[in-house]
């Protein structure tokens, strides 16, 4: 069976998603962030982190179809690969993410609500308890394809 580990986040709605463990690279609490000008709703802020901009995608907006928050209180930093190129990508988070190791005993279907939207940003979805916790797809997420 195989085994992993990831790293459980919460966003700001409560709702529970996980990254795999190296993709999570850097934890900021109280970050100077940017707000960009005609960005979409959910997307609207960019923060400095090593000498780049890093985009702030409010997933938890996203999925209620929301204005992001104005003040991130904690993001992560999450690396993923975009070609042959590794790109970073930001996520409000609501408390510091945890640690879980996830097995294939652990799948399930990823939850239909809000309106199939999860399809669309995580990759499958494993069990935590009684939650169901989407993988999320952060190339996806970061790429533009859901502005």
């Amino acid at each position: 069976m195989a085994e992993a580990s990831a790293w459980l986040l919460i966003l700001n709605s409560g709702q529970h998603v996980a990254v795999g463990e190296r993709q999570m690279v850097h934890l900021i609490q109280s970050p100077q962030v940017f707000e960009i000008l005609d960005a979409p709703p959910h997307c609207r802020q960019v923060l400095l982190w090593q000498e780049e901009l890093v985009p702030i995608f409010d997933l938890a907006a996203w999925l209620g179809g929301q204005s992001a928050a104005s003040a991130p209180e904690t993001v992560g930093i999450f690396a993923y690969q975009a070609a042959d190129v590794i790109t970073y990508g930001a996520l409000p988070l609501a408390v510091v993410p945890a640690r879980r190791q996830v097995s294939d005993r652990h799948a399930c279907v990823l939850p239909e609500q809000p309106a199939g939207l999860w399809k669309r940003v995580a990759f499958s979805c494993f069990r935590d308890g009684d939650r169901k916790v989407p993988i999320l797809d952060l190339q996806r997420i970061f790429s533009g394809a859901l502005l």
